[in-house]
């Protein structure tokens, strides 16, 4: 099987025809729009609950490699980091890639090397990857994708990555492209995946780009949409219609299949924002009874950012004593607002009102 030999950026006339994928581009861009209006007025601020979306994320990308990680374990992860793990560190790596490209393209435009450092970010410590991986390097040598000695695809040769690749960024800056945000971020998702510029991780790249490459064009005011807990669920129908972009050039179909994608996980998280608001009223409200202290808010916030806490998080994020902090937790499981593992030592508080809404 021959090396595909990758088309530049933007599509030519013909590659589309946009009746295709136009109801999907509407029901997407209408659902996205809800979902922003109801993170927008949300009682519960979204930077205390955009880390658990992001971790969930985090652990759905890197299942689509094969990682066995949990969202449970991931959220403990976090009270009693294990470093031995590799299925931790790399949705911990994905976590930091995430934060990392936001801070950047908050003030920076997409570069080459910016994509490097976040495959840097993905890749170092102990993870799972490719022997002849180099963390933050394009590869200088074929790569071959497939199951089972299998080959189902053949990236771009070497020595073609560095110019696709310049066109790439040129494409995902671009505000040129007549086709809308949604779409683009469909077709820069697959000619990222199509280029295959690493010789590992390239899919856990390609998919943190798509937040990012929606909030750098202002489709979301954080990068708080994640695309790949709908990706994993359908990965193989997802891997078939990238490969039909290769083999017969059918942009059409991926495009469809991404947007009803994105219709799909607004649906889910609109859901999620409605039950979240519920939850934070009620128990809030619990709280207020129970806890005499103007650091009540602070501390039921704490439990979306961290629905497993210990009482050093808490202690740490809300600026009291450990003992004061272990005082309103064990009230706060009294009245059956979290749950403990009873530990003597070291006591985990598990917050299953919130577990349940995003597991």
């Amino acid at each position: 099987m021959k090396a595909f030999e990758a088309q530049s950026l933007p599509l030519q006339k013909g590659d589309l025809n946009p009746t295709f994928y136009m109801e999907a581009l509407i029901d997407a861009t209408t659902r996205l729009e809800v979902y922003k209006t109801k993170l927008d007025s949300s009682k519960l601020d979204r930077s205390w609950f955009l880390p658990t979306l992001q971790k969930k994320e985090a652990l759905a990308s890197s299942q689509i490699e094969g990682t066995q990680a949990t969202l449970d374990g991931i959220l403990v992860d976090q009270v009693k980091p294990s470093e031995k793990d590799k299925d931790m560190a790399e949705v911990r790596n994905y976590l930091d890639a995430a934060i990392e490209g936001y801070r950047y393209l908050k003030t920076n435009p997409m570069s080459v090397d910016f994509i490097k450092q976040l495959h840097k970010t993905l890749m170092s410590g102990n993870v799972r990857r490719n022997k002849t991986t180099v963390p933050g390097e394009f590869r200088r040598s074929q790569n071959y994708l497939g199951r089972e000695k299998i080959i189902s695809y053949v990236p771009p040769v070497a020595e073609s990555v560095d110019k696709l690749m310049e066109n790439f960024v040129e494409y995902f800056n671009s505000t040129e492209d007549p086709q809308r945000p949604l779409v683009r971020a469909a077709i820069m998702h697959a000619q990222f995946e199509t280029i295959h510029p690493f010789m590992d991780g390239n899919g856990r790249v390609g998919r943190i780009l798509i937040p990012l490459f929606l909030f750098k064009h202002r489709q979301i005011s954080l990068p708080c949409f994640f695309i790949s807990e709908t990706l994993e669920r359908d990965k193989f129908k997802y891997y078939a219609l990238l490969n039909s972009i290769r083999e017969e050039n059918n942009w059409d179909s991926w495009i469809n299949f991404f947007l009803r994608a994105v219709d799909q996980q607004c649906s889910k998280y609109i859901d999620m924002v409605d039950k979240i608001n519920a939850l934070y009223e009620a128990d809030l409200e619990r709280a207020k009874q129970i806890i005499r202290s103007n650091k009540v808010v602070d501390i039921i916030n704490l439990l979306y950012k961290y629905p497993a806490i210990s009482t050093s998080i808490v202690a740490k994020e809300a600026d009291i004593p450990p003992v004061t902090a272990t005082r309103y937790l064990n009230a706060l499981e009294e009245c059956r607002i979290v749950y403990s593992d009873k530990r003597p030592k070291n006591r985990t508080y598990y917050y299953y009102g919130v577990l349940e809404i995003i597991r």
